[in-house]
């Protein structure tokens, strides 16, 4: 008998948890106001508590993806750490 995976929830990232903001709402604001990574955490806090959805963010912010279906590792050094 075959197994199916069907029954298996599919993984949809879609917002910073910390600051309860879908990325759908972040990218317009984003694009609106010409925001790079770094101003988009200064703006709405995303990205700057645990850190998790910083490697969402640069993908939303490079390519305009705002659900993930797969776990982004953050390959980017924060700045003034050593790797």
């Amino acid at each position: 008998m075959p197994t199916t995976t069907s029954w298996l929830p599919q993984l949809r990232i879609d917002r910073c948890v910390c600051m309860r903001a879908p990325f759908e709402r972040l990218l317009p604001l984003a694009v609106e106001q010409g925001w790079d990574l770094q101003q988009l955490q200064d703006a709405t806090g995303c990205g700057d508590q645990c850190g998790l959805c910083r490697p969402y963010l640069r993908e939303m912010l490079a390519h305009g993806t705002t659900v993930f279906h797969s776990v982004i590792e953050d390959t980017v050094e924060p700045e003034g750490e050593a790797p």
